[in-house]
C-alpha cells in the first residue's frame, strides 16, 4: 500500500488527537504528506472573525490547530499542512481528499450510540460512505501506547463476505501485513438459521440447505481460492470460518487475537436501510477496540472467486 498522502480531519476533540496520533505514526513510517484538516462552521467563522475586529486577542483557527498539532506531536514529521475550512464537515474533508489525491483518510469515531446515531449518523461514518480511498477510523477504546507502538499493525484481521468491497480489502490488508511480515488473519462468519437464534428475522438469514460443515468447508475454500499464490511468502496468513452475526464474531475474534487493525470493505447502502438494520462495518467501528481500515471497490472491481452453485453462504456487510 502506497500512502504517500494522508489527511486527517481534527476537531480539537480527544477523540480527533487519538486520530491525529496515529495519522503521524502512519505518516512517519511512510515518509507520507499529512494535510491536518478542521472544518469550522460557517455562522461560527463568522463570529470568530467578527469577535476579532473588536478584541485582536481572541485567537485565530489557524493559530488553535497548529497549537493541536503541536501538543499531539511535538516532533512531528517533517511535511505537515494545517489546513482551515468552513462549511459542510464531509463536504470538506471529501472535497480535501479529491483535491490532494488523498491515499488515506484517518479521522476518529465518537463511539455515539443507540437512536442518536441511527438518526443523525456521524462525520466518520459519511466519510466512510463517500471516500474514494482508505480510511482508517480510530475509535475511542483505542489503546494509547506510544507512537512507535501504533505501527506497524500486526496481527490484521480481515473479515469477508466474498463481495467486490472484500476483494479489494483484501489486498489492502495483505499490502499491510507483507510490509512487516504480520499475522492475518483472514474471517468469514457462516450466519445460522433463524430457529437456532429464536429471533424475528430483521436482517437476511440464511438457511442451510446442505448441512453445516458442508457450508463451512465451501467458505473456508473460497477464502484459500480468494488468496494470491504467492500470499505465504509475503506475510503470514491464515484462514478462518465461524458461525454467528458478522459483526459480533468480527468483535469477538479482534477481542480473542488482540488485533491491531480489522480491515473491512464497504457496501453502499440507502439511509433507511442503513437506519433500520445497520451495517456490519457500521456495527464493528462504533464496538471495537482497535483502529478499522475500510475500503470501498470500484465500480467494476472484480468479485472473489465463483460461488459455488450448491453453498448460500451469508453476505455480512
Amino acid at each position: 500500500m502506497k500512502i504517500h498522502k494522508i489527511l486527517c480531519p481534527v476537531d480539537f476533540s480527544d477523540y480527533s488527537q487519538r486520530a491525529l496520533r496515529h495519522a503521524f505514526a502512519i505518516a512517519r513510517r511512510n515518509h507520507s504528506e499529512l494535510t491536518v484538516l478542521h472544518v469550522e462552521d460557517a455562522l461560527l467563522a463568522a463570529a470568530r472573525a467578527e469577535a476579532r475586529l473588536h478584541a485582536p486577542f481572541i485567537g485565530s483557527a489557524e493559530s488553535e490547530l497548529r497549537t493541536f498539532v503541536d501538543e499531539t506531536e511535538r516532533s512531528a514529521v517533517g511535511n505537515v499542512q494545517p489546513v482551515i475550512q468552513s462549511g459542510d464537515a464531509v463536504d470538506c474533508i471529501i472535497e480535501q481528499a479529491r483535491r490532494d489525491s488523498t491515499d488515506l483518510i484517518v479521522i476518529g469515531t465518537r463511539g455515539r450510540s443507540g437512536l442518536a446515531r441511527a438518526v443523525l449518523g456521524s462525520v466518520a461514518e459519511r466519510v466512510l460512505t463517500e471516500a474514494r480511498c482508505a480510511v482508517l477510523t480510530v475509535p475511542p477504546a483505542a489503546h494509547g501506547a506510544a507512537m512507535e507502538d501504533l505501527v506497524p499493525f500486526d496481527p490484521i484481521l480481515c473479515a469477508s463476505d466474498f463481495s467486490a468491497s472484500c476483494r479489494k480489502a483484501l489486498s489492502l490488508a495483505l499490502s499491510l501485513a507483507q510490509e512487516s511480515n504480520a499475522r492475518l488473519i483472514l474471517l468469514h462468519a457462516l450466519q445460522v438459521p433463524v430457529s437456532d437464534l429464536g429471533l424475528m428475522p430483521l436482517q437476511p438469514i440464511i438457511v442451510d440447505p446442505i448441512d453445516r460443515s458442508e457450508c463451512r468447508r465451501l467458505a473456508l475454500a473460497r477464502l484459500q481460492a480468494g488468496l494470491p499464490y504467492d500470499a505465504k511468502s509475503r506475510c503470514r496468513p491464515e484462514t478462518l470460518v465461524t458461525t454467528g452475526r458478522p459483526a459480533e464474531t468480527i468483535l469477538r475474534i479482534a477481542e480473542e487475537e488482540h488485533v491491531g487493525v480489522v480491515v473491512m470493505g464497504v457496501h453502499s447502502r440507502g439511509a433507511i436501510d442503513r437506519m433500520l438494520f445497520g451495517s456490519t462495518t457500521r456495527e464493528v467501528i462504533h464496538a471495537v477496540r482497535c483502529p478499522v481500515l475500510s475500503i470501498r471497490a470500484d465500480k467494476h472491481h472484480p468479485v472473489w472467486v465463483s460461488r459455488p452453485d450448491d453453498a448460500q453462504l451469508a453476505v455480512g456487510a
